[in-house]
């Protein structure tokens, strides 16, 4: 039935302003967290690494061969929430796997010999220890979540949460690895500093809307001259990546020094934050969505992505960076779902009837998620990077066209 909603539970939580507006929003009155709700958040949910992680091991076997055993009446949300969670993140690892045993016998095939970095990627995913540990670590942040324990989650929402979890979680734990076990090939960059800043961030810089503890920074503020050429077109680009990157890397440096980081974690941390500031989290953030698997199309169609980063303060873990990164398409007047795409594809006869559905302009997909980034202090003094998915939204919101 229209309209379509996929990847939530049907409870709504009041963080957004009202949609049907979308493409007149603010970026303020989009990005803006209600700041009792964050603090119940984390009031909510313990340190995520509180504890060992045999701790968290000890806590999910109990819990997990309980469900084995079949679930009682007196089952907890938790308890059934980890099951279908475990399942599903076993699968989507099982996908992982065979992707990578695909692209192995292909360059086999081929009698060539793959980057380094695309075999430790495939070391990751078919290395057994390696799959097990990313089962445990995706598993601990699901029993640690706020809602897994409120409400009983939709199967495609529990799959989102732990696909993006896994996925900003490698990223990030990518940064502190040595170059030659790296699994991304990021290029980084800066003005304050020299490798700070992800190259695709700046590349990227005037097409996004950005917040930086508050201040603001769009392209929509420079509006083309209608005497300007190319040449003075790329002179405003210019200018305005200079003043965000340097805006950004200065809040940065800022935090990094209040928490007294190394000069190594400072540079693990810069370059994981905007590492997901760059369309490697937009990237990441469309892995775990339905509304991604939603083609849409329209002479009118719009597509915004925003970038928030701010400070919060918690009880667990002191100061911590937050980051919310905001996708949204509006003014489309025609879609195809994934199995309208195949049938499509699949159909012998052009005229079958089959193609896109025509929907009203005020249609909308909407993807938003918000990331914490703390240090974690080690026992040799160095600093290892966390982040946690705090927030998922995942919307489709398809309408039919009114008839005349």
């Amino acid at each position: 039935s229209l309209p379509l909603r996929l990847g939530r539970r049907p409870r709504r939580l009041p963080l957004l302003a009202p949609l049907t507006s979308a493409s007149h929003m603010s970026l303020a009155a989009v990005m803006e967290r209600p700041a009792q709700w964050q603090e119940q958040l984390w009031a909510l949910s313990r340190p995520f690494w509180a504890c060992s992680g045999l701790c968290y091991r000890d806590h999910l076997d109990a819990e997990l061969m309980f469900a084995n055993g079949g679930l009682s009446y007196n089952a907890t949300t938790l308890q059934r929430n980890l099951v279908v969670a475990n399942a599903i993140t076993s699968e989507f690892l099982g996908e992982l796997k065979q992707q990578c045993l695909d692209e192995k016998q292909q360059y086999d095939r081929q009698g060539s010999q793959a980057p380094q970095k695309k075999r430790n990627r495939w070391a990751v995913y078919t290395n057994p220890d390696r799959i097990q540990h990313n089962l445990t670590s995706t598993m601990a942040f699901m029993r640690e979540h706020p809602e897994c324990r409120t409400a009983l989650l939709p199967k495609s929402y529990l799959r989102a949460l732990a696909v993006l979890q896994h996925t900003v979680s490698e990223d990030t734990a990518d940064t502190c690895r040595p170059e030659e076990e790296r699994r991304h090939s990021d290029v980084f960059e800066g003005v304050l500093t020299k490798s700070g800043v992800n190259s695709q961030l700046v590349k990227d810089a005037h097409r996004s809307e950005w917040s930086i503890e508050g201040r603001a920074f769009t392209m929509q503020d420079h509006k083309a001259a209608p005497n300007d050429t190319s040449e003075d077109r790329k002179a405003v680009i210019a200018a305005f990546q200079h003043n965000l990157i340097t805006a950004l890397e200065q809040f940065l440096l800022d935090y990094c020094k209040r928490r007294k980081l190394t000069g190594q974690g400072t540079q693990q941390l810069m370059q994981a934050v905007t590492t997901q500031m760059s369309q490697a989290g937009l990237a990441n953030l469309e892995q775990s969505s339905q509304a991604s698997r939603i083609f849409v199309s329209g002479e009118g169609l719009e597509q915004r992505t925003a970038y928030n980063v701010s400070t919060m303060l918690t009880d667990a873990k002191g100061e911590i960076l937050k980051l919310s990164i905001y996708c949204m398409k509006t003014r489309f007047s025609s879609y195809m779902s994934p199995d309208g795409m195949v049938a499509f594809a699949d159909a012998e006869d052009e005229d079958a009837g089959m193609g896109p559905i025509f929907c009203a302009s005020d249609s909308y997909l909407y993807q938003y998620a918000t990331l914490s980034f703390a240090p974690r202090p080690m026992p040799d003094g160095t600093e290892r990077i966390e982040v946690v998915v705090l927030d998922l939204l995942d919307e489709i919101h398809i309408l039919p066209v009114e008839p005349l």
